[in-house]
């Protein structure tokens, strides 16, 4: 689920902006203020994620673009390439995904930082950071990965010990700035840490016994192997050296008198030695073998998790998060401004689509294969007071490849057959997304203005098929940029009437002042009524003109 979204140095956006997100959030603003540029964000990262290049980072546009957005230059504010480029986004986080969270709240933002030089012309990730939904404080901040060690001491330190791991990874070429980020800061709030601590603290003399094994066992195959003429030379003696240092250090530690403080400090130095593979931006897994936690080289981790202690890995966690994102963009269904005109007749792709497509343009299909949908749609034309009825049906007898999609004038004695290329262009225009908003299930909707060409009842009577959508079994979501007070004017009137809640709600508005653009979320109350005045008289020039 998105929550919320953090835009700086992008398009419209200098300062850095807040934008709130609830089941319906509709985007008001004057023209170029930088609506568009929240859709925009939301659209680059989709689009970046779908692309089969892995190693991209971020792509402004493609041959089938949702956005275009021309070159990096172009997204900074200002076009200024000394700025640093900044999308965080809140969303849900499944606890399922994360093994061990490291906390127990629902919501978890990711942010991703892009520069580039002004004498190269490559996009360069300058960092990611994860955050807390709730509080927004931060929690791990990753880099590119920029280590000096030889290959053999890299992959000996993220832990690939066996022969056979050794041949695989030591011959390798170290990870790319592009392919892999190192963490460079964590937190050390103990909230994040308390739970192991106290555990920690608690099974101290089994975790040393298990410790002292490990170390025996290392230290016995490490005898056999520099004996063993064979076996010199297969890289696992470094790996070996280094694992029962460690295991020392850890005996060290436990028998000291340890507090928080210093426990949290000798974790944090543990899991500052992760390193994260990426796919495009999206940290997906970590390049370690093994964890360096000498918790988890106690085997008691198994143990730990059993009783609901809550270890820190900070490796699970981001990764975690951008498996979050992922599956939210994934929802992500943006239906483009302007939706593909209708035909007269139509060619059967011999496909079974599952949504409209960005442009509108596997609607007919979508109808053909599915003639509950155009039944459902029917009653919502009729409930939206749109004297037309749906009709899918194929041409001639010989092949069922040809078919057409006709409206029915319901407001004649007899019912007149209409091509729809032939009737106005906003009813072409406004059935793909009253047919997404039907067809989708837990979608996040996000469309540019669907009032346009549609007259104002039509556009208040949205609302009521807004509210429906949002709710079971459907559950969608939607991103609406509009201009429309008749639509807000209705969703207003259902909170008043408890058809809503006001948090149901979120209006944003979006204004553009010296130092960019600013968003303002407007807050109702139980009765529908804005708590937060409208900016600059917004929707006062009907007052004016009465």
């Amino acid at each position: 689920m998105l929550h919320a979204l953090e835009l700086e140095n992008f398009k419209a956006f200098g300062k850095r902006a807040r934008i709130p997100f609830a089941p319906i959030t509709l985007i008001f603003g004057e023209n170029s203020a930088g609506k568009s540029t929240i859709l925009q964000a939301l659209n680059l990262l989709k689009q970046t994620l779908e692309s089969r290049d892995t190693g991209t980072l971020l792509l402004p546009r493609t041959e089938n673009d949702i956005v275009d957005l021309g070159s990096f230059q172009e997204m900074l504010f200002d076009h200024d390439l000394k700025r640093t480029l900044s999308i965080r986004v809140e969303t849900t986080i499944d606890i399922r995904y994360a093994l061990r969270p490291s906390f127990s709240e629902d919501k978890i933002a990711i942010e991703f930082s892009f520069k580039r030089s002004p004498f190269d012309q490559e996009v360069l990730l300058d960092r990611i950071g994860i955050y807390h939904g709730k509080s927004a404080k931060c929690i791990a901040k990753f880099q590119p990965l920029s280590t000096t060690e030889e290959p053999e001491e890299f992959w000996t330190r993220m832990g690939f010990s066996t022969p056979l791991l050794y041949k695989i990874h030591h011959d390798s070429p170290l990870p790319s700035k592009l392919s892999a980020i190192e963490c460079v800061w964590l937190t050390k709030e103990s909230e994040y840490w308390k739970s192991e601590f106290e555990w920690c603290k608690e099974n101290r003399e089994e975790i040393r016994n298990q410790l002292e094994d490990r170390k025996s066992h290392l230290e016995g195959e490490l005898l056999q192997r520099e004996t063993d003429k064979e076996k010199e030379n297969d890289g696992g003696i470094m790996w070996y050296h280094r694992e029962i240092n460690s295991s020392k250090a850890a005996l060290e530690f436990l028998s000291s008198d340890f507090d928080l403080e210093t426990y949290i400090s000798t974790r944090c130095a543990e899991e500052m030695n992760t390193v994260l593979e990426l796919e495009g931006p999206l940290p997906v897994r970590s390049i370690s073998d093994e964890s360096g936690s000498f918790i988890e080289k106690s085997y008691s981790l198994s143990y730990a998790g059993s009783n609901g202690i809550k270890v820190f890995h900070i490796a699970e966690l981001a990764t975690a998060a951008g498996q979050a994102l992922e599956r939210t963009l994934e929802d992500l269904f943006p239906i483009s401004p302007f939706r593909k005109p209708p035909q007269r007749w139509y060619i059967f792709r011999g496909t079974s689509p599952q949504d409209v497509g960005y442009q509108g343009d596997l609607l007919p299909d979508l109808l053909l294969r599915r003639p509950e949908l155009v039944d459902e749609t029917n009653e919502w034309l009729k409930r939206l007071e749109i004297d037309y009825e749906l009709e899918v049906k194929p041409i001639g007898t010989d092949s069922g490849d040809f078919f057409e999609v006709r409206l029915m004038d319901t407001r004649r004695k007899e019912r007149v057959s209409v091509a729809l290329p032939d009737v106005g262009f906003g009813i072409s225009q406004l059935l793909p997304f009253i047919v997404q908003s039907l067809v989708a299930e837990e979608q996040i909707i996000s469309i540019e203005q669907p009032e346009v060409h549609v007259h104002p009842k039509l556009q208040a009577d949205l609302g009521d098929l807004l509210a429906a959508a949002i709710k079971e079994p459907r559950q969608n979501r939607f991103i609406i940029e509009t201009h429309s007070e008749h639509l807000i004017l209705r969703l207003q009137r259902l909170v008043r009437k408890q058809q809503l809640k006001p948090e149901d709600v979120s209006v944003i508005y979006v204004s553009r002042g010296p130092e960019g653009a600013k968003a303002e979320r407007l807050h109702l109350d139980e009765d529908g009524d804005f708590i937060d005045e409208w900016p600059n008289g917004f929707f006062l020039e009907r007052l004016r003109e009465l």
